[in-house]
């Protein structure tokens, strides 16, 4: 999976910094951008509905193929021309059907309730895998930048290619989930029902959350640019990004005060709203890279949470259908955030955006608030 990261996100960063730099309207950007989301949680969706139907293992090589098509396309394509946009969004579709079959095989046969550590050692490794993947693709596409396009996706394409080797040597050792049958006691009933309450929430989080992460990989180079930062500090930027969500993913392996509890991730959302607000008003690098902090402690905080509760709310043949439905509403998230913001950027500033999102956010999160009371509170009745 962090092939696969490493590979798609040289190829995202390359488009959207190239389009920036190329003074393309804000409002391109959003389309560009929300295109490639949509087409990720329409995969998502489509690939957890496959893989829970039929065999996963070819919709997993499927996804790493179509990867590599996206990537050539892209790499002989004209980024300004309308016809390279159903090549570049092909890339969402790939990434779409790779990754909830890889998620539905992470647990297989281990029972959430009775073995939490068991199961956030997998999903630990998983996440940091994919996330030091992304972070390297995008500190090394802020680096290939300056030296064209035939560097930036032939890096690209060869690690895509390798991507591919590794998923069908994968593929052949993991056999088709399967149904499992656990005795399950009273309680691990009530564990249960709670579970599939806040997989519910987390996928409402999913949706606040990432319409402000959206910005930061579809519309953030436009500030950036406005800003004088250079490609590869912009690089470095995203690379601290990735920096900040896998060392939230560490702290919640570590410890589990976040089970189960509201509160916790509504303080989460109260702090990446403030980040959004230092991220409209950064005139620096510096500035940036403290609204991003703030920011990026949530994307952490939301993904890992929500595949950990996708997980333990989810029968064990049904999860690659739960992991389709959490990726897709992290991508509707992405995809509405960056045509707002997009739209936004254009009819005002560059800056806007950020503050939308920031109220976004806080919406979401009421609408958690009122979730919650009626199915947990009221439940516990």
């Amino acid at each position: 999976c962090g092939f696969a990261d490493f590979s798609g996100f040289i190829v995202i960063f390359a488009v959207s910094r190239g389009l920036a730099e190329a003074k393309a309207e804000s409002w391109y950007l959003g389309v560009v951008g929300a295109g490639l989301s949509m087409s990720s949680g329409v995969g998502s969706i489509l690939g957890g509905w496959l893989s829970h139907r039929f065999d996963g293992r070819v919709i997993f090589l499927s996804g790493a193929a179509l990867i590599i098509t996206s990537v050539v396309a892209c790499g002989l394509g004209d980024a300004t021309q309308v016809w390279f946009l159903p090549c570049y969004w092909l890339l969402g579709i790939g990434l779409g059907f790779l990754y909830p079959p890889l998620m539905g095989w992470l647990n297989q046969g281990v029972d959430a309730h009775t073995n939490h550590h068991g199961v956030s050692r997998t999903l630990i490794l998983f996440c940091v895998a994919w996330n030091v993947g992304m972070m390297s693709g995008q500190l090394v596409a802020g680096s290939l930048f300056a030296w064209g396009p035939r560097w930036t996706y032939g890096v690209s394409l060869f690690v895509s290619v390798i991507n591919l080797f590794l998923a069908v040597a994968a593929a052949r050792r993991v056999p088709p989930i399967s149904v499992v049958t656990v005795e399950k006691t009273a309680d691990i009933h009530a564990a249960e029902a709670r579970a599939v309450a806040f997989k519910r929430l987390s996928w409402i989080a999913n949706l606040g959350g990432m319409f402000g992460g959206s910005m930061v990989f579809h519309l953030l180079p436009d500030l950036a640019v406005a800003i004088g930062i250079m490609a590869r500090d912009h690089g470095k930027l995203l690379a601290s990004w990735r920096v900040v969500i896998i060392a939230t993913y560490l702290v919640m392996h570590r410890f589990r005060f976040w089970h189960y509890r509201l509160r916790t991730s509504l303080a989460s959302q109260i702090l990446a709203a403030l980040g959004l607000v230092v991220i409209s008003q950064a005139e620096s690098a510096g500035s940036l890279l403290l609204g991003l902090t703030l920011l990026g402690q949530l994307v952490g905080y939301n993904y890992f949470s929500g595949l950990f509760y996708s997980t333990a709310g989810s029968s064990h043949e049904s999860r690659s259908l739960a992991a389709g439905i959490h990726e897709s509403t992290l991508a509707i998230g992405m995809a509405v955030g960056t045509v707002a913001g997009g739209a936004l950027g254009s009819i005002y500033n560059v800056r806007v955006p950020y503050l939308l999102a920031a109220v976004i956010l806080m919406l979401m999160a009421a609408i958690q608030v009122v979730a919650w009371y009626r199915w947990v509170k009221v439940g516990k009745r």
